[in-house]
């Protein structure tokens, strides 16, 4: 005898992020062109039947990381960038984001590293990003320095932002720089750099 409406098991929920939380892994610590769907699928327990009913292919799923990453990156900038009131604020703000990078280590690592030029659209939405958040940098810095350049400023703002991407970039390459001159040093060094932005 058929099972009733009522008594039959509820479809299982979706297993979107469940793909997205192990392509970010994967994409973590590997380049995409070095990771094929089944990679993906294999890591989270599905078939790539699966994996492709949610998603039609690995650069929807990047584009989907990146987009994410970028919003909640450039939300975390222009929070942060309310905290600066004065140019000694600068090397604090810089020492806050790459402690927010840390935290976020797997996803900041596919945007900042692996990700980087792989496909046009990942790359259109992290200068998407860069320009916003460099105009909302200058805007701080019209702020603090009312009488400064309106350009140099501007140039200023994107400067900070670009800063962010690169000591962004090192901290999580560990690079030579980093290596050389350690955390502490480093970040000391980074801040000193934002500072010098409105010498």
């Amino acid at each position: 005898m058929p099972k009733s409406r009522s008594t039959r098991p509820a479809n299982r929920p979706s297993r979107r992020h469940e793909i997205l939380e192990s392509a970010i892994e994967l994409l973590s610590v590997q380049p995409p062109d070095e990771i094929a769907v089944s990679d993906i699928a294999a890591h989270c327990g599905m078939t790539p039947a699966a994996f492709y009913y949610h998603f039609a292919s690995k650069d929807e799923i990047l584009d989907e990381i990146v987009a994410d990453f970028a919003e909640r990156w450039s939300d975390q900038v222009q929070s942060c960038l309310d905290e600066v009131h004065s140019r000694d604020d600068l090397p604090h703000f810089v020492d806050t984001m790459l402690t927010w990078v840390e935290e976020h280590q797997r996803a900041s690592r596919v945007y900042f590293v692996t990700s980087v030029g792989a496909t046009s659209s990942c790359e259109a939405v992290r200068r998407s990003t860069r320009n916003h958040l460099g105009r909302r940098a200058a805007r701080t810095f019209r702020d603090l320095a009312p009488d400064e350049d309106r350009i140099r400023l501007a140039l200023a703002g994107l400067g900070l932002v670009t800063l962010l991407e690169i000591v962004s970039r090192s901290r999580l390459d560990m690079d030579a720089s980093y290596q050389t001159l350690g955390p502490v040093k480093f970040r000391a060094t980074a801040g000193q750099l934002a500072e010098a932005l409105l010498a």
